[in-house]
């Protein structure tokens, strides 16, 4: 994955001393998020983002650029629940296995690693609305064509301002293929990216420890 993104780094940089519009083209082999369910008022699901794959550039007439990844596990993991703002504190994760459906494997993941902390905050634009991501340490390490759908059994709290509920959920996740092509005007996406924070934006900031 390392390459993919000093790959794409180059074409930012490239385009940007160029002016040009730039066009990236994701393959990505992935799962599709799993069926939320309700915990404490909150709408709790599992999610993944793929972590591995092949990336590449090209650049035409020095006015057109072009980045192609095709994207594959291993993936980032996290637990993340959508809830109401002022009302919803935080959310833990205790324990997790892992379940894939064509190579029978099953996995606890590690407890050890779990059982910290992740904040509810706002979300902008959103009104009365509030997101807590709780990501996973680690990869996870399965591959959609091999390993086929997998299921999570997840033991999670979510915290309120009137107290905690803990309950024990299980999520199903299917396999997916898509194909997206974007074009953007690379400099002025840099300038607002720069300026957005976004709960919701996949990231590895470490979660408060103790419930």
């Amino acid at each position: 994955m390392v390459g993919v993104v000093m790959k794409m780094l180059l074409l930012v940089g490239v385009a940007g001393v160029l002016g040009s519009c730039a066009q990236f083209v994701s393959k990505e082999k992935s799962y599709l998020e799993g069926g939320a369910v309700e915990i404490n008022g909150a709408m709790v699901r599992s999610a993944v983002k793929p972590n591995g794959g092949e990336g590449g550039m090209a650049l035409s007439a020095m006015v057109y650029s072009a980045g192609t990844a095709t994207l594959d596990g291993p993936f980032k993991w996290r637990i993340e629940a959508t809830g109401v703002e002022g009302e919803h504190r935080g959310l833990t994760v205790h324990r997790l296995k892992v379940r894939t459906s064509k190579t029978g494997r099953e996995e606890w993941y590690p407890e050890k690693y779990l059982g910290k902390l992740a904040l509810f905050q706002p979300l902008k634009g959103e009104a009365g609305k509030s997101f807590a991501q709780y990501p996973i340490p680690g990869e996870l390490e399965i591959y959609p064509e091999q390993d086929g759908a997998i299921e999570i059994l997840a033991d999670i709290s979510v915290r309120t301002v009137k107290g905690a509920t803990r309950r024990v959920v299980r999520f199903s996740m299917a396999p997916k293929q898509s194909r997206e092509v974007e074009s953007i005007f690379l400099p002025a996406e840099i300038v607002k990216g720069f300026g957005e924070k976004d709960p919701r934006a996949w990231h590895w900031s470490e979660v408060r420890g103790g419930h």
